[in-house]
């Protein structure tokens, strides 16, 4: 990546809408070459879609927790697709230690939440943890500078 590509991340990171024309001036190239490098990165994998941030709190879901869950290796295959039907579970990473997924979950009520613990118990232990702040929102990797 070079520094034009970097500042495309960057200013797409912050407005994935952003026009190629406004991108342009911002990054000092001209629109078709702004268009060239962006195809370029989704190419390449580096750019791996675009989406809407949306707060589950104003759709419903004011309750946000982190839940790992512990599963039985032999078992581990069957509880991923169980999990990837599961609405409530915003997001779910493969983590190292003695748990072995930790998910990012979104639930209307306490009973709503007690219900989806009590499914994933039965592939395993969980902890729960509920979300009261984030003081570090999602954002882009930090990339490196030019050489």
């Amino acid at each position: 990546l070079d520094k034009f590509d970097k500042k495309i991340l960057s200013s797409l990171h912050e407005n994935a809408r952003i026009s190629f024309a406004e991108l342009a001036r911002r990054v000092n190239l001209s629109s078709p070459a702004i268009a060239d490098r962006v195809d370029k990165l989704e190419r390449q994998g580096v750019i791996t879609g675009y989406r809407a941030h949306i707060d589950p709190a104003k759709v419903g879901l004011p309750i946000l927790c982190m839940i790992e869950l512990t599963v039985k290796h032999l078992e581990y295959y069957v509880v991923i697709d169980r999990i990837r039907s599961m609405p409530q579970v915003l997001e779910c990473a493969s983590i190292t230690g003695t748990s072995g997924l930790m998910m990012k979950v979104a639930v209307d009520t306490m009973p709503s939440l007690q219900t989806l613990i009590a499914q994933l118990m039965q592939f395993g232990d969980t902890k729960t943890s509920i979300i009261i702040d984030m003081p570090v929102p999602p954002r882009m990797p930090q990339l490196l500078a030019d050489d």
